[in-house]
């Protein structure tokens, strides 16, 4: 734990905050945000000419997959000392209100940013408030604005625990200090007044004082009149309570290849579930997910989790109340990792990518259409296959996915599907026993509904 006099300042200058300020930073109910289907580009990545040109002639691309809004991993220049593999870390930022020149420049950003708008698009920046490179110009004119060492050297990150990390080529701030919390205020809305921007995804948001949150959100809000979307990359529901829309459904991700792993019954990951939903702050939502930069970058690729099962295992994880995501070229369901410090480029050109990248659209599309999965409330549907088949209700849709790779036979009780609609196949589905392919997902919606 940290014991220096910046950190006993941090709790006692932010944990002042009062309920009362909390509260008005919880997010409005608008529609955009709460139907949002994110799609996450890793810029240099994305394209062979890893820039925002090359992310905005694919934006085609993107919004081909049904995905409405863009969150584009951090942009800033990358530091340089104590830089790791070829590019270096893009969460490793010199200059928060520069941009990575291999990029392009701002006209190249905001020419980005305004083609996205014309397709009715939303764009979000992954913004990284807890540290910074160790060559950022901050070491030195602002030295009162890190955590330091006994010999005074600013130190590398400590966790959400206390315990140091292996993030040897960033140093973490100190917002204990008022100076700092200003100034990354000011940053943020900036960006969204300069460039428009719809919002953030706030890296490590565990890592800072949650007061924090609540004396920056609603300034960064009140930047524009229109809503924007926060996400905060941590799994704590109390975020939500400080200002956040969605947060991460990291113990839903692992439940989910437990379940394929045959190591935690599928009824399993819906009881979780339907837990959580009653215990979620009013307003809040989950990012669903079954990849993003680093599951694909230390996990592995879906196809290679969850085989065959890789799009089953997407149904099961998006469906579940909140919004989903996608991430960089995973809707040709690519095999190869994507390493965050080395230039390797999607390979647009898999096997079946065509038929994929209709799947996944479907699914976008039924997720943020139907008013069961924008508003219906998660309940457990109880079958003859509990430790095979997800099965839950998400007002009148029926969701049920066989996590396995051999045909299951599930008999529901407790639920009458009458004669039911599968939303993905368009089949006519009848009675209260359904066999179920292997790997295969239903969405049934009942006739007449």
């Amino acid at each position: 734990m940290r014991t220096s006099l910046s950190a006993l300042a941090t709790a006692l200058v932010l944990a002042a905050t009062s309920p009362a300020a909390t509260a008005q930073a919880l997010a409005p109910d608008t529609s955009w945000v709460r139907r949002a289907a994110l799609y996450e580009v890793f810029t240099s990545h994305f394209s062979p000419a890893g820039n925002f040109r090359g992310v905005q002639a694919g934006l085609d691309r993107i919004q081909a997959t049904g995905a409405t809004t863009v969150w584009l991993m951090p942009i800033h220049p990358i530091g340089v000392a104590g830089r790791k593999g070829t590019l270096g870390s893009p969460y490793a930022a010199r200059d928060f209100r520069g941009i990575n020149p291999a990029f392009g420049t701002a006209e190249d950003f905001r020419a980005l940013v305004t083609a996205i708008h014309a397709r009715g698009m939303k764009v979000i920046l992954d913004w990284v408030p807890d540290h910074t490179s160790p060559d950022h110009p901050w070491i030195t004119q602002h030295p009162d604005w890190y955590f330091r060492d006994s010999a005074g050297v600013p130190m590398v990150p400590r966790d959400g625990d206390g315990r140091l990390t292996d993030w040897t080529d960033v140093r973490q701030l100190d917002y204990g200090n008022p100076a700092l919390r200003r100034e990354m205020i000011a940053i943020m809305r900036w960006w969204i007044q300069e460039f428009g921007i719809d919002g953030y995804r706030v890296d490590v948001a565990g890592f800072l004082p949650y007061a924090f949150f609540t004396e920056a959100l609603p300034q960064v809000r009140a930047a524009r009149p229109e809503p924007i979307l926060l996400l905060a990359e941590w799994g704590d529901l109390e975020l939500h309570r400080r200002g956040f829309d969605l947060t991460y459904s990291w113990d839903a991700y692992k439940r989910l290849k437990a379940v394929w792993k045959g190591e935690v019954a599928a009824a399993e990951y819906v009881r979780a579930e339907v837990q959580e939903a009653k215990e979620m702050p009013a307003g809040g939502m989950r990012l669903r997910f079954t990849t993003n930069h680093d599951e694909t970058a230390w996990d592995d690729t879906p196809i290679k989790i969850f085989g065959a099962g890789a799009r089953a295992a997407f149904v099961a994880a998006v469906t579940m109340p909140g919004r989903p995501l996608l991430y960089n070229g995973q809707e040709v369901e690519a095999a190869e990792k994507v390493p965050l410090f080395e230039p390797v480029r999607v390979n647009w050109d898999q096997p079946h990518a065509r038929e994929a990248r209709a799947f996944y659209a479907k699914v976008l599309g039924i997720v943020s259409s139907e008013p069961g999965f924008l508003t219906g409330t998660l309940a457990e549907v109880m079958t003859s296959a509990p430790t095979d088949v997800i099965a839950f209700r998400r007002g009148e849709l029926v969701v049920l996915v066989n996590t396995r790779d051999r045909a299951v036979t599930a008999t529901l009780t407790g639920t009458d599907l009458g004669t039911s609609r599968d939303l993905l196949s368009g089949r006519e589905v009848r009675g209260s026993r359904i066999t179920l392919p292997p790997f295969a997902a239903m969405i049934l919606k009942r006739a007449g509904r």
